[in-house]
C-alpha cells in the first residue's frame, strides 16, 4: 500500500485528483489540470527592474535575506513550484504532474526557453548593478501556471516580505485539475514552430493617445470600445500592413470570470482559451465579459518587497512566435505594448504612419 494511503489522507491517484502531503510529509504530487496539458511547454522570463530609492539605504546582503526568508515562508503555500515535472507511464502517452519536494538548496536562473522533465519548474535571480539599483529575474515553466498565476506569485511574495505573511486572498488554491480534470492518454504536446530570430520591441502608448485612438474608433451609436481594444485593434492594424497579407489576431482570454460560478483568482494553472478574429469587431466579442481595461494590467508593477516598486519589466528569450503582449505601465496611465516580429516585417512595422503617431517611446 502507499505509505501516504497508510496514513489517511486523501491522496488518491485517480483522474482530476490533487496528490499531495501531510504537513511536515516527505513530499507528493500535483496533477496538471487539462488546459496545463494543453499549454505550450516553454519558460517565460520576466524582469523587474527596481531603481535607486532615496528612502532606501538597505545594502545588497539585505535584500537578499528579505528574499530568501520570504520566499521560504512563500514556498509551503507554492509548493508545487518547488517541485518537478515528472511523467507517469510510458511516453509519449504518459500522464504528466508536478512532484514537490520538502528542501531546496538555491533556485537559480539558467538562460533557458525550455524546461524538459525534471527540471526545476522556477528560477529566481537577484541582480545587484554598480549604480545600487538591482532587478530580479523570474523565470516560469508556462505548463503549470499563467499569467494571473505569476501575478499572484509576485503579489504574495512581495507581501510575504513586507508583512512577514500572506492574506487569504493571495494564498494559491491548487485545484484547477479538479475543474478542468486531466485527459487520459493526454493530448499531444503543442509543439512550438520554428521561427527565424524574432526582433522584439517596446512601446509605449501613453494615456492621452489612448483616449483618442478610442474616441476615434468609436463608431456612432457604438459601445466606446475598452484601452485594450483600441490599442490591440492599432497593433493588429499595423502588423497586418507589415506583413503584407491575411493576418490573424489570436487573442488569450482568461477564463476565470467566465465559468459560473467564476473562478477565484487565486486559483493556479492554466485558465485561459484562445479565440482567434480577422476583424476589429471581433476583439470587443472575445473579450466581452471581461473588463477590458483590466486586460494585460497583471499586477506586475505592484511588486514592492520594501524597497519600492519596480520601475521598469522586460520579457525576454521568447520564442512562441510571433506575439504582442499588453500590459499595463508603472503609473498605470498607459499601455506597454511588448511586439516580436521578424526583422523584415518589424522594420514595416515601425515605420507604420499609425505606430509611429501613436506611441511615445519605443525600446529595443
Amino acid at each position: 500500500m502507499d505509505p501516504l494511503e497508510e496514513e489517511g489522507g486523501p491522496w488518491v491517484r485517480g483522474q482530476g485528483k490533487e496528490r499531495v502531503a501531510p504537513r511536515g510529509g516527505p513530499g507528493g504530487w500535483h496533477r496538471l489540470c487539462a488546459l496545463d496539458q494543453l499549454a505550450p511547454q516553454m519558460t517565460v522570463h520576466l524582469v523587474l527592474f527596481y531603481p535607486i530609492n532615496g528612502g532606501d539605504k538597505s545594502p545588497p546582503a539585505h535584500r537578499e535575506a528579505v528574499l530568501k526568508t520570504s520566499l521560504s515562508r512563500l514556498l509551503t503555500s507554492f509548493y508545487p513550484l518547488a517541485g518537478r515535472l515528472r511523467r507517469e507511464g510510458p511516453s509519449p502517452h504518459g500522464t504528466a504532474s508536478v512532484e514537490y519536494i520538502k528542501h531546496y538548496d538555491q533556485l537559480v536562473h539558467r538562460d533557458r526557453s525550455q524546461t524538459d522533465f525534471g527540471d526545476p519548474l522556477l528560477h529566481l535571480q537577484l541582480t545587484h548593478f554598480s549604480c545600487a539599483s538591482s532587478s530580479l529575474g523570474i523565470c516560469l515553466f508556462h505548463q503549470v501556471a499563467d499569467g494571473s498565476s505569476w501575478a499572484l506569485l509576485l503579489k504574495a511574495w512581495s507581501a510575504s516580505a513586507r508583512f512577514g505573511t500572506i492574506s487569504p486572498q493571495l494564498t494559491p488554491r491548487f485545484t484547477a485539475a479538479s475543474i478542468f480534470p486531466p485527459v487520459n492518454p493526454p493530448p499531444p504536446v503543442i509543439v512550438l514552430p520554428s521561427h527565424r530570430k524574432l526582433h522584439p520591441r517596446r512601446f509605449l502608448i501613453g494615456a492621452r493617445a489612448l483616449e483618442r485612438l478610442r474616441s476615434e474608433r468609436t463608431v456612432r451609436g457604438a459601445r466606446r470600445p475598452t484601452r485594450f481594444e483600441a490599442a490591440a485593434g492599432a497593433v493588429w492594424r499595423c502588423a497586418r500592413r507589415a506583413r503584407e497579407g491575411l493576418t490573424n489576431l489570436c487573442l488569450i482570454v482568461s477564463l476565470r470570470p467566465r465559468l459560473s460560478p467564476p473562478v477565484r483568482p487565486n486559483v493556479v494553472g492554466n485558465m485561459w482559451v484562445t479565440t482567434a478574429t480577422t476583424t476589429e469587431e471581433g476583439i470587443g466579442e472575445a473579450v466581452s465579459g471581461i473588463d477590458g481595461d483590466g486586460v494585460g494590467g497583471y499586477g506586475y508593477y505592484e511588486a514592492d518587497f520594501g524597497w519600492g516598486k519596480p520601475r521598469r519589466l522586460g520579457l525576454a528569450n521568447h520564442d512562441a512566435g510571433e506575439l504582442a503582449l499588453f500590459v499595463g505601465t508603472a503609473s498605470g496611465e498607459g499601455l506597454e505594448v511588448w511586439v516580436w516580429l521578424e526583422e523584415e516585417v518589424m522594420v514595416r512595422f515601425e515605420k507604420d504612419p499609425e505606430i509611429i503617431g501613436l506611441v511615445s517611446h519605443v525600446g529595443h
